[in-house]
């Protein structure tokens, strides 16, 4: 991880400055699926910390999600960003934080019955199952926003395009990883090549 601080940006990731400016990016357009959220708030309420819990159900202004309703990107954000510092301590840093956020909701989400069915369409094949990648982010991050390209590099690797993706690298890192690891894939290593400051390449390779 680390590819946040290496993009050139104005303010230090993690900084309240540095999510003003994400936040000023996002747009109606820009959604999460309340899977997502709900993901965010179970790390937490597992987390144990019942302050924390209630910062974030007082910002998003709700208890539960609706799993596969769409709300403001700009809600994920305002919630996981404190969350992320306030769990840092026991992830190893506010990146790994958000590292360990991604890989839970991806896990959440492959779980669900839209997961599931695909699980299904992958057959345990980690490229089918980037190869589809591009359609299920547009799915659920909306039209504006998702990996636009998938390059397979090898046997067991490939590189995901992502353009104007305003959700921290790291979190993508974790998700990317348990995505892999969902059909079967070992030795997961996702790296990701900051190409500007939302856009990103990530080389991923497996066993």
């Amino acid at each position: 991880m680390g590819a946040e601080s290496e993009v050139a940006a104005a303010f230090p990731f993690g900084s309240d400055e540095e999510l003003q400016q994400r936040l000023a990016h996002t747009g109606p357009g820009d959604v999460a699926r309340g899977i997502f959220l709900n993901s965010l708030l179970d790390v937490v309420r597992r987390f144990g910390d019942e302050a924390l819990l209630q910062q974030c159900l007082d910002v998003s202004g709700e208890q539960r999600f609706l799993e596969f309703f769409n709300y403001p990107m700009s809600t994920f954000l305002r919630m996981s960003y404190p969350a992320c510092h306030r769990m840092s301590a026991k992830y190893g840093g506010f990146e790994a934080a958000f590292s360990a956020l991604g890989y839970a909701a991806s896990k959440d989400f492959y779980a669900s019955s839209a997961g599931k069915v695909l699980l299904l369409l992958a057959r345990n094949d980690p490229l089918r199952m980037l190869s589809n990648m591009p359609s299920t982010t547009n799915a659920v991050l909306g039209d504006q926003t998702g990996i636009t390209q998938m390059k397979r590099t090898g046997k067991a690797s490939s590189v995901l395009t992502y353009k104007r993706d305003l959700v921290p690298r790291p979190y993508n890192e974790g998700a990317l990883q348990a995505s892999l690891e969902a059909v079967g894939a070992r030795d997961v290593r996702v790296v990701a090549h900051p190409l500007g400051l939302y856009d990103t390449d990530y080389a991923l390779t497996w066993t």
